[in-house]
């Protein structure tokens, strides 16, 4: 006997083995209290860091959570998590939802391994600070459509990058390292806000290497909530530079944060460190923070 579900219910491959069990399953899923097949799409951003940017990577898996109207679970435990499947910059699912309710729709993807666990609930996605890139996006109040429903996803991370106007060299005797001082370890896609806040912040430290001028020393990824922080920066080189900070640097989703200076110099010089913030990870809109130093 086939399972029935009160309000959702996810298309079985088994189930549509021929188009005699195509029509059976259609119109018992039509006659089951209303439900009816629904198209979900999510999209990456196109013109996003990942199109100018060298080092990151494309989503490898997404995942959508369908809530009621009011933003609670739906009976017979439908509103788990549903892992999308991958189209090039787009991810798809098809579900079966009642025509006469109301839903929402939750959304996240990341650049996690495809085997790697899936997240419990997307209203508390954990979240590691460093290597991962992640995007998010909700509809809210979205009744039953016959032509699905779309929605371009938008970066959740800050994406944090260190470039040198000067050759330098990092060592285990001279290193070199770049600090957020307040990052947050989890997400609540419905509320749009972080939470659990990693009270230690995280530290980007470079590889050992012969670094030269006007190259990109490395980048990372974090979760911030939008304040304006001190971010650190020290590189213990041969001249005994002493740490510096550059001020009020707003640690944003969806912004790129671009660190540049003489690093060989740092807090030796005045003015040759700057923090530049690329809005929406766009090159059009800037603002420099300079070193305080």
């Amino acid at each position: 006997m086939m399972k029935k579900y009160s309000f959702l219910m996810l298309a079985a491959a088994a189930l549509l083995a021929s188009c005699s069990q195509n029509d059976e399953l259609q119109n018992t899923v039509n006659d089951n209290e209303g439900l009816k097949p629904m198209t979900i799409t999510a999209s990456l951003p196109t013109d996003g860091m990942q199109t100018r940017a060298a080092g990151d990577a494309a989503a490898t898996r997404c995942y959508v959570q369908i809530l009621d109207k009011d933003g609670n679970p739906l009976e017979g435990g439908n509103s788990e998590p549903i892992k999308m499947d991958p189209y090039g910059r787009t991810f798809s699912t098809l579900v079966y939802l009642n025509g006469n309710e109301i839903y929402d729709f939750l959304f996240w993807a990341d650049t996690k391994a495809t085997d790697a666990a899936a997240p419990a609930d997307l209203k508390a996605v954990e979240y590691t600070n460093g290597e991962t890139i992640a995007w998010t996006g909700k509809i809210d109040n979205n009744p039953w459509n016959a032509d699905g429903v779309e929605i371009d996803l938008k970066h959740v991370v800050s994406r944090v990058t260190v470039m040198t106007e000067s050759d330098f060299t990092v060592s285990d005797e001279w290193p070199f390292i770049v600090t957020v001082p307040t990052v947050f370890n989890t997400y609540n896609v419905e509320t749009e806000e972080v939470t659990g806040q990693v009270d230690e912040g995280y530290t980007f430290s470079a590889d050992p290497d012969n670094y030269v001028a006007n190259t990109e020393v490395g980048h990372f990824y974090v979760l911030g909530d939008g304040s304006t922080q001190k971010l650190g920066l020290h590189y213990a080189g041969p001249l005994k530079n002493p740490a510096i900070v550059i001020n009020d640097v707003p640690v944003s989703a969806n912004t790129h944060i671009t660190v540049k200076g003489n690093i060989y110099n740092a807090g030796l010089v005045d003015g040759y460190i700057t923090a530049t913030v690329d809005e929406a990870w766009k090159p059009e809109v800037t603002e420099d923070f300079d070193g305080g130093f």
